[in-house]
């Protein structure tokens, strides 16, 4: 690919990679993943819904083409790290990537969500490439938004400062899509969930786009492409098998955003058939979800000025091991609606804290790799990351589909049985406690605490100083 020189306006000097960013640039960062989760709370919290309830798909043809089209993102996701790395423009490496990938997304988005006049198979055929473009598309706008934050600033205050901007502002886009389409999909489609659902996602696709605009429009990349290398594929492979603190990362985001999906998309089945919520219900059930998860970035963000990140993540996930198994033992149905919302509004501020701790130890697993091995790969070591991911969104679509099966689950709630009010419930509690745990477990082997990333900070600013 070829290189082209960056103009002084748009990528600043090494010394400005140390400076404290203004607010605009927060929330401009912010906004990028504001703008994904637009697209991704859509897959993790409808998608699996609207396949089996409004597309007319079964639960086994869904886990299945989950599943089928992670082994492309195995080759898709890697590919776009290097690229990702290699990229060469005036705006930068990664910034770009908001710009170009922003409106392809969104029309993508919105062909997912339509159901066309097609026959069974055809239709299938429909969902399996528009769902494939779909992955594709996030996966060329989020890996490079991953590994901006490296770009932008090297000090790690300012790392967990954008990290909680950011959560906070994508707790919103969060809210927006969870209260706003099951409303939406209400005022549009008058009765017809396919035109609701169709119109809806057509509203926050479109939203999503400017987010991913205003992205591009208010970073900077300030770290000079001669600290980021021009290391082959081979040596960013090498350097990736070496950092045994970002192969950690990798899985712990694995069981992250399982935990996420599971009970994301268990939510719908919850809330309709366990809780036997209403519209105007399930609307302050998502509400209180969003609102908890936006608290819990706020909170987490003071927490980490006097408490070592990593400990903070492993309390964090003993406490939600305790609340996941305690939900176990909670009524259901409709008389119990309202022990649930405060239930999940306590252990949703919680929840809120992982995602800025995890991202913020994420990004110092990528500093540790270019001080152990001497080469920055952050656009191959966030590929990686989402590959992690979208395997997760197939596992965890898996597993509900999984539990679905088990309980001989059918839409409606005249069908709906003791076993699988229970299977359904399980989703909220047991299952999400025992990825928590496991993740404790990892954090025990993480040593990307204060100290050492005080140490690796020093280390490569000496480094970068002697280079530049």
């Amino acid at each position: 690919m070829a290189t082209v020189d960056f103009p002084e306006s748009d990528v600043q000097s090494t010394a400005d990679a140390g400076e404290t960013l203004s607010t605009r640039e927060k929330i401009g960062y912010g906004l990028g993943d504001a703008g994904g989760h637009c697209i991704s709370d859509l897959i993790s919290g409808f998608l699996l819904f609207f396949y089996t309830d409004v597309f007319g798909l079964s639960p086994a043809i869904v886990g299945a083409m989950f599943l089928i089209l992670r082994i492309f993102d195995a080759i898709s996701d890697p590919v776009m790290g290097v690229i990702a790395d290699r990229t060469r423009t005036r705006w930068g490496r990664f910034r770009p990537w908001q710009l170009w990938i922003a409106v392809p997304l969104g029309v993508i988005g919105i062909l997912t969500f339509t159901v066309p006049d097609m026959s069974p198979n055809l239709k299938i055929v429909w969902a399996f490439g528009t769902y494939l473009l779909l992955s594709v598309g996030y996966t060329a706008i989020n890996v490079p938004y991953c590994a901006l934050i490296n770009a932008m600033t090297n000090r790690h205050d300012q790392v967990m400062s954008c990290q909680s901007w950011r959560f906070v502002l994508s707790g919103i886009a969060g809210f927006l899509v969870a209260v706003g389409l099951p409303w939406m999909v209400s005022f549009f489609g008058q009765g017809n969930l396919a035109k609701g659902y169709q119109y809806g996602v057509t509203v926050l696709c479109t939203l999503g786009v400017v987010m991913f605009l205003l992205c591009f429009l208010w970073v900077k990349e300030r770290v000079p492409l001669s600290l980021a290398g021009n290391a082959t594929l081979r040596q960013h492979l090498q350097g990736l098998r070496k950092n045994d603190q970002l192969l950690m990362m990798l899985v712990m985001s694995f069981l992250l955003v399982n935990i996420l999906c599971i009970r994301g998309g268990g939510y719908m089945y919850f809330i309709s058939w366990a809780l036997q919520g209403s519209a105007g219900y399930m609307s302050l059930f998502f509400a209180v979800v969003t609102v908890a998860a936006i608290i819990g970035a706020i909170v987490v963000n003071l927490l980490s000025r006097y408490i070592d990140m990593v400990k903070l993540y492993f309390s964090t996930n003993l406490v939600l091991v305790a609340f996941g198994v305690a939900m176990v033992f909670l009524p259901t149905g409709p008389q119990h609606q309202t022990l649930w919302l405060i239930s999940i509004l306590v252990n949703n501020i919680v929840l809120g804290f992982t995602l800025p701790l995890h991202f913020s130890i994420m990004a110092f697993a990528d500093d540790y790799g270019e001080w152990k091995n001497g080469v920055r790969s952050s656009g191959m070591n966030f590929a990686f990351n989402l590959f992690f991911i979208k395997l997760s969104w197939a596992s965890s679509g898996g597993i509900i589909s999984l539990i679905l099966i088990m309980v001989a689950y059918r839409p409606g709630l005249e069908n709906q049985t003791t076993s699988s009010i229970e299977g359904i419930t399980l989703l909220q509690s047991l299952i999400p406690a025992f990825f928590h745990l496991v993740l404790a477990l990892c954090l025990l082997k993480c040593s990307l605490n204060k100290t050492m990333m005080q140490r690796i900070a020093s280390d490569l600013h000496h480094r970068h100083t002697h280079i530049s």
